[in-house]
């Protein structure tokens, strides 16, 4: 697994914290937003994200650039140590988190 992240992305973070409480061993792989008029922005990091914004996420055949698809794909392909509970309405449930 590949993460593409900024370390002052509230959205790359988010998806570390995940990887993170999952125990799941991912290389973080550096993308500075500001570097030599931004990293993001450049042609080789545009073939892996089209969109120019981090994060992005690479497992396997798949690469996705979105947070909150990242989380919901980590927690359907590694449902061992979920980070959300089952339920989606209850005191406790989906919504609440």
């Amino acid at each position: 697994m590949k993460l593409y992240t900024y370390f002052r992305s509230s959205a790359a973070y988010r998806v570390r914290i995940a990887l993170n409480l999952k125990g799941l061993q991912y290389d973080a792989i550096p993308v500075h937003l500001l570097r030599g008029g931004g990293e993001q922005l450049q042609e080789q990091y545009r073939a892996i994200n089209p969109s120019g914004l981090v994060p992005a996420f690479q497992d396997d055949y798949i690469t996705l650039t979105q947070s909150m698809a990242i989380l919901e794909y980590l927690e359907d392909a590694h449902p061992k140590m979920p980070i959300m509970p089952k339920d989606a309405t209850e005191q406790i449930g989906r919504a609440h988190v």
